[in-house]
């Protein structure tokens, strides 16, 4: 799925009107009435019954679409509903004054919503009483930090007991970064119109979401196209399309060899997730090799073959792609291995100590097929800002890194961005319950367990990232606590999710 900056939503109404002759009015007709026959679908009759309707505008376009929904909605034969409009010292555009006035004439009640204490408090009670609330208070295009009456009136939208449909976006919500401006909506849908935007899916934007629902409002398709072309969505489908599948007949060498450069004293663990999680994806061979050979710790994988970075017939084998950096160590050695893989020339997902010693041993650029696999804390120690910059800016931090680095940058964390040069996609999949260790060492493994079998870096990553997170999803939904998860419980459930996701069917993991 495309995805649409603010600025790129601007210039495709600005060009759908100038290039193509759709006005401002056709657009704004277009999503109302689409936008009323949606809750018309999804509110009528079951939920309201013969509830009352609270359609809250505010004094811009997205107000107007409020206005053109309300309208539609009395039209349908839906009677019981009443607009709330926000007048800032009346500063109405001309096109919502006509929008209000065409609801006037059919017999809609419009309530001003002033900044005067006592009318304010008397509106936005009957507004509580209300069994269906539409925001339709600020489009896309908030950029500064919510005050004032609207942030009375959000607040009374969140207190309400009736379920929110946001139009476009939660009201306060920063469509491109996911922050909210000092108090949003939280919605129980969202109606975007023409592209879904980058910040529903990263920080608070998916918890105020609600369910997304993409209206085509009657964007040209072409204009979609050519100007959003920076931020993709990557969901299970793609994941389904992008799963490697194997043929009846074929044998391990069909489906590559991985080599995971991993762990130490104290922490070969990190090398035993990393090589398990590899073979669950579906690697045919994975070999795991250390500074000293670990052939001692892999009692619960003895399908892994083991090594020493030292022996000579470790590099005289043929890797498909490697995995460096899961409990490794930082350092000297560590930097003289990536540029020992840097001269062999595969692909390589770089994790952990192998981040920091890039840092230290100021490694970078490294080859673009290679993929780095930091979280906030790593990458602030790249890119030398804090880990709470980087949270607020996810798409641009991440987009930023890849261009430093020359390499593909998977920035771990609520939702996970992938990055390469100026584009990037957020993974529709993930939560808390996976900042545990070694979550991240079984994300490593999955990821160099597609690439040896042939997928290229970009495709490898979005699909582990999205399966690592789905598993975690999962989790929470079949009734378990965020907390319990493992980083075990991983690689031991990878199974089921990847035959629900190639089969083509949702569900929740099974009993342990």
């Amino acid at each position: 799925m495309r995805l649409a900056t603010v600025d790129q939503s601007r210039r495709i109404d600005e060009l759908s009107q100038s290039a193509y002759g759709l006005s401002a009015e056709i657009l704004m007709e277009s999503a109302g009435a689409l936008a009323a026959r949606e809750l018309e679908q999804s509110y009528f009759p079951e939920l309201l019954g013969g509830g009352s309707v609270a359609v809250v505008c505010g004094p811009g376009h997205n107000g107007g679409d409020g206005l053109v929904l309300a309208r539609h909605l009395y039209s349908s034969g839906r009677r019981n509903i009443t607009i709330f409009l926000v007048e800032p010292d009346g500063a109405l555009s001309d096109l919502v004054r006509q929008q209000r006035e065409r609801c006037e004439r059919q017999g809609l009640k419009v309530i001003p919503l002033t900044s005067q204490e006592g009318q304010l408090r008397g509106a936005l009670k009957k507004l509580s009483e209300a069994a269906l609330i539409v925001d339709a208070l600020f489009g896309i295009g908030l950029s500064r930090p919510v005050t004032g009456v609207f942030s009375k009136i959000i607040d009374a939208l969140n207190r309400s007991r009736a379920p929110a449909v946001s139009l476009d976006c939660p009201s306060g919500l920063d469509c491109n970064t996911g922050q909210s401006l000092g108090g949003s909506v939280r919605a129980s849908m969202t109606l975007s119109f023409g592209l879904a935007k980058p910040g529903f899916f990263v920080n608070e934007g998916p918890l105020l979401l609600g369910r997304l629902r993409v209206l085509s409002i009657g964007f040209p398709p072409k204009l979609l196209r050519e100007l959003a072309t920076t931020h993709f969505l990557f969901s299970e489908k793609l994941a389904r399309r992008y799963l490697p599948r194997r043929k009846a007949a074929s044998n391990k060498s069909h489906h590559g060899h991985l080599l995971v450069l991993a762990g130490r004293e104290g922490f070969w663990g990190a090398g035993a997730l990393s090589s398990a999680a590899a073979y669950r994806m579906g690697a045919g061979y994975v070999t795991w090799a250390s500074f000293s050979s670990p052939s001692e710790q892999i009692r619960e994988i003895p399908e892994v073959l083991t090594g020493s970075v030292e022996a000579q017939d470790l590099w005289e084998r043929s890797f498909a792609a490697a995995v460096i950096g899961p409990g490794l160590g930082a350092g000297k050695a560590t930097a003289d291995l990536i540029l020992r893989l840097q001269e062999w020339g595969g692909p390589v997902v770089v994790d952990a100590d192998a981040l920091t010693t890039c840092v230290e041993e100021s490694l970078f650029p490294l080859p673009r097929h290679w993929v780095l696999t930091p979280h906030a804390g790593e990458l602030s120690r790249i890119l030398q800002v804090s880990p709470r910059s980087i949270e607020q800016q996810r798409f641009e931090a991440a987009m930023e890194a890849s261009q430093r680095c020359g390499s593909h940058v998977l920035l771990k964390g609520f939702r996970s961005v992938l990055a390469f040069g100026d584009r990037c996609m957020v993974i529709q999949s993930g939560n808390s319950a996976l900042a545990k260790a070694g979550t991240g060492d079984v994300l490593a493994g999955m990821i160099g367990g597609l690439m040896v079998q042939g997928l290229e870096t970009l495709p490898a990553a979005a699909t582990a990232a999205y399966v690592h997170g789905r598993m975690a999803d999962d989790w929470v939904r079949s009734g378990r606590s965020r907390s319990s998860l493992l980083a075990s419980d991983l690689k031991d459930h990878l199974p089921q999710l990847l035959g629900r996701i190639q089969g083509g069917r949702r569900g929740t993991l099974g009993p342990t």
